[in-house]
């Protein structure tokens, strides 16, 4: 069964959902401003209100830096951290993630944060987001 979220997504959330995919859409990754989390943390707050990454931001701007704050358990760890103290429910099975819920993949070698818009999860690349198969994700959270 898939567990509800701590908050209500507010009214007009799948267009905040595509105004924020359409103003990241060629946005490349950058470490503190545009990474995984942030633009995820980004997404919760567009749609429920909510920034669960406030107390981040500004406070790293390199790999190595962002790597401290994520700690020892690698970013599955925090991520499940952050989202429970944040009010999203990890998901028994990716497979439950809908629409606006994030997901993590893996884009070549590395794990990302995502949101889910269907069957793509998108998520910052090099060159602006990336859409790889919802399929493919190995962690999901309910928003």
């Amino acid at each position: 069964m898939r567990p509800p979220p701590a908050r209500r997504r507010l009214p007009g959330w799948p267009e905040r959902l595509a105004d924020i995919i359409d103003a990241h859409r060629d946005t490349p990754f950058a470490w503190g401003t545009h990474d995984c989390c942030l633009f995820a943390a980004a997404v919760v707050a567009a749609l429920t209100g909510h920034d669960p990454a406030a107390g981040y931001r500004g406070a790293y701007a390199t790999e190595a830096e962002a790597e401290a704050l994520i700690g020892p358990g690698g970013l599955p760890g925090f991520l499940a951290q952050q989202a429970a103290a944040a009010g999203l429910p990890q998901l028994p099975h990716p497979s439950q993630a809908q629409r606006g819920d994030l997901a993590l993949v893996t884009v070549g070698n590395t794990p990302l944060l995502g949101v889910v818009l269907g069957d793509l999860v998108a998520a910052p690349g090099t060159d602006g987001l990336a859409f790889v198969p919802a399929g493919t994700a190995t962690m999901g959270w309910a928003v």
